[in-house]
């Protein structure tokens, strides 16, 4: 199985494995890396929380357990940001793209329908990858979450005139930028803009795959506390 980075909205800021909300529900998976959306999406104050995927590594005593760590974001402020790119996109595309624009709108569609307070980014598969350590752990975690403030900042930056961003937009996502635009290098805004299998993109969108039954499928409050007391 690929290792993959879970997006989930919820209810609560988990400061503890067992601080679990009374809402939750998946909406995406990704093998391998944390694509844009998913990045613009925890743009909103993102914040070090608790991981609700595991509470250790198998085998760890129960009091010596290596903490594992998370991303939390307000859901409103980060999908706000999203919906402003998305419209970028689609100006820069102008519906040339029948499989980018059917994708956007289904974007658009599920997250409105999945809306919670906030967004939990679990990267815990990918960062095992490179190391057990628990800092070293926690320093990856911290490291998005500065990758995500900074395409939130980028898409700040983009002008209100649609045609002036969706050209400042391309020029970063082609050629780069020497400023905080530089977060949008390597996207594509055509139909290959989720294309990895072909290497047709270094950077997907991620803005296909929304559902809500992922591979962890986290329990909500209830959920968890019926399975703690069986």
């Amino acid at each position: 199985m690929a290792n993959r980075a879970y997006l989930y909205s919820l209810s609560n800021q988990p400061t503890s494995y067992t601080d679990r909300p009374e809402s939750i529900s998946g909406l995406s998976e990704w093998p391998y890396d944390i694509p844009l959306s998913y990045r613009v999406l925890m743009s909103g104050n993102p914040t070090l929380c608790a991981s609700l995927v595991s509470d250790g590594f198998d085998g760890e005593p129960a009091d010596q357990k290596t903490r594992l760590y998370a991303i939390s974001s307000e859901f409103d402020a980060g999908y706000q940001r999203l919906t402003r790119l998305i419209e970028i996109v689609r100006q820069h595309s102008d519906a040339k793209h029948t499989m980018l624009d059917s994708a956007l709108d289904e974007t658009l569609q599920f997250l409105d329908a999945h809306r919670d307070r906030f967004v939990l980014l679990e990267t815990i598969e990918l960062d095992t990858m490179m190391t057990a350590d628990e800092a070293e752990l926690r320093r990856y975690v911290e490291e998005e979450i500065e990758r995500c403030r900074q395409v939130g900042e980028a898409i700040d930056l983009l002008p209100q005139d649609l045609d002036e961003a969706a050209a400042l937009l391309a020029e970063a996502a082609s050629n780069g930028a020497e400023s905080a635009l530089d977060a949008f290098f390597g996207m594509r805004m055509d139909d290959d803009f989720d294309n990895v299998r072909d290497d047709m993109t270094e950077y997907p969108l991620g803005m296909v795959g929304w559902y809500e039954t992922l591979y962890f499928e986290l329990w909500n409050k209830a959920e968890f506390d019926a399975r703690n007391n069986a």
